[in-house]
């Protein structure tokens, strides 16, 4: 009667004993998220570039980073040296974390006429593009901070017109009348390296400054003045090393 008391108070015991115990879950490892770097830049936005007297003259300018080339110049028509609007688009390719591969083109353009005469007019126009490298000091930094270095090629075309005395010897006067009209082409190549600061916005959008600071290039032209009593052409080259200022701002998109 004992044993067979112990042997139903044991059968619980060696039944627990024989269960198998399930072994502890792993901890597991917790990986932080890696951020996705995009490859690829668009950008668009707006320059400044002086168009000066000199009708030999190619500018080159910094272009939202990328600083491309821009002629400038109207056969020393006395044109203005308001700075320009130069718009710009942007297109750069990821090479490495730090360095990336950039195609720019940028155009300008103004036309004026007189509210008197109308044929006191002119008119301005520059296309540009380049090609170059472009590296980052601070990879993704409150404002990163990188360098920019392009070469490309840019093309000008301006006319204008103005009015002055001109001696008529049938009456011995002065008579005020059509005094010069001036055209002017150039094609310039060159290179310039400046520096661009940029700030993010949002998730993939950011604003970009940047400027050109040195360059070089080499341009060719071809001018044409014509008055009452004659036509002039000229064949013009210069080359050029110097300073480059010509700030320009962008949004750029980044996917």
């Amino acid at each position: 009667m004992h044993k067979r008391l112990a042997l139903v108070l044991l059968m619980p015991t060696l039944a627990f004993a024989q269960e198998p115990v399930a072994p502890a879950p792993a901890p597991q490892v917790v990986h932080a998220a890696v951020p996705v770097v995009p490859d690829w830049n668009v950008g668009a936005g707006i320059g400044f570039m002086v168009a000066g007297p000199s009708y030999s003259t190619i500018g080159l300018g910094g272009a939202g980073g990328l600083a491309g080339l821009a002629g400038v110049g109207s056969a020393s028509s006395g044109m203005s040296l308001l700075p320009q609007p130069r718009f710009t688009v942007l297109v750069e390719r990821r090479l490495s974390d730090q360095l990336f591969l950039t195609f720019q083109g940028s155009a300008s353009y103004s036309a004026s006429q007189d509210d008197k005469n109308a044929e006191l007019k002119g008119h301005y126009l520059a296309l540009d593009g380049a090609i170059g490298l472009r590296r980052v000091f601070n990879p993704r930094g409150v404002i990163e901070v990188s360098w920019f270095g392009n070469v490309g090629v840019g093309y000008t075309n301006s006319e204008s017109r103005t009015l002055g005395p001109v001696y008529d010897p049938a009456t011995g006067s002065y008579s005020q009348t059509m005094l010069a009209k001036y055209r002017n082409h150039t094609f310039g190549v060159g290179a310039v390296t400046g520096l661009t600061l940029e700030r993010t916005l949002i998730d993939g959008l950011a604003l970009r400054l940047s400027s050109g600071i040195v360059g070089l290039n080499y341009g060719l032209g071809a001018s044409t003045v014509t008055t009452p009593m004659e036509k002039t052409d000229r064949q013009h080259s210069q080359f050029d090393v110097g300073l480059r200022f010509s700030p320009s701002i962008e949004l750029r998109y980044a996917f």
